[in-house]
């Protein structure tokens, strides 16, 4: 499976759901047509100074190994809409035993893609599974 294949569903939730925020609207995440009962969201937050903070919460995500073999986190992905920009590890996520997570972090992107995968390890550089939950931000 390449790369560009993998990250077809987010292309496709890109394209179909525009999700443009203003300073602090909430934008909800599509999941992936194999975990439907997934619910995800991006809260962001953009200060004058360029920074922004961005929430991501989530429920209703089990054992990552059981989306992708070996498996054991789930990681947040950004990708910045600008020319060239490539995919950035944000984080890991932890899924409490009540199937939720949520992880903040800071950036200086205005625009990008965010997506949810599972993968092997939290500081991955490549995404090895496939995005489970996806959005896009627009300030």
């Amino acid at each position: 499976m390449t790369i560009l294949s993998r990250f077809a569903p987010l292309a496709s939730a890109l394209v179909t759901s525009f999700a443009l925020v203003g300073c602090s609207s909430t934008v909800a995440m599509t999941p992936a047509a194999n975990v439907p009962f997934a619910h995800g969201e991006v809260d962001p937050s953009f200060e004058d100074n360029g920074n922004g903070t961005i929430t991501v919460r989530v429920a209703h995500l089990g054992d990552p190994a059981k989306l992708a073999s070996g498996a054991t986190t789930y990681v947040v992905w950004i990708q910045p809409d600008k020319d060239d920009a490539p995919l950035q590890n944000v984080g890991a996520l932890k899924v409490d035993d009540d199937f939720e997570g949520e992880l903040t972090i800071t950036t200086t992107f205005r625009q990008f893609a965010i997506s949810v995968t599972p993968e092997s390890a939290a500081d991955v550089t490549k995404p090895e599974g496939t995005p489970v939950l996806t959005a896009s931000v627009s300030d």
